[in-house]
């Protein structure tokens, strides 16, 4: 098991961790109708690891990068992709 967990990069378990968290968070501030929490988690979970794979900010110093993960970017496009979904009316 630990070899196969060796081949996966770290970012591909953190950033949906990330995107679970800003996703459930944004529904708990903003949101109306429960149907709408599991669009908002996947939502984010895909908007923060599409920001960490494209690679826009390099990781920096603890407490705003995890490993290779730069949380704050990573958070930061999923807040941006869920406020749009909220303008857009979903």
């Amino acid at each position: 098991m630990s070899d196969v967990l060796g081949l996966i990069p770290v970012w591909l378990i953190i950033t949906p961790l990330i995107g679970v968290v800003n996703g459930a968070l944004f529904f708990f501030i903003v949101g109306r109708r429960a149907s709408s929490l599991p669009l908002y988690l996947l939502l984010a979970v895909a908007a923060a690891s599409l920001v960490q794979a494209s690679g826009l900010v390099e990781p920096g110093e603890p407490p705003f990068s995890l490993g290779d993960v730069q949380l704050v970017a990573a958070s930061l496009g999923a807040w941006l992709s869920l406020m749009i979904a909220r303008l857009l009316g979903r």
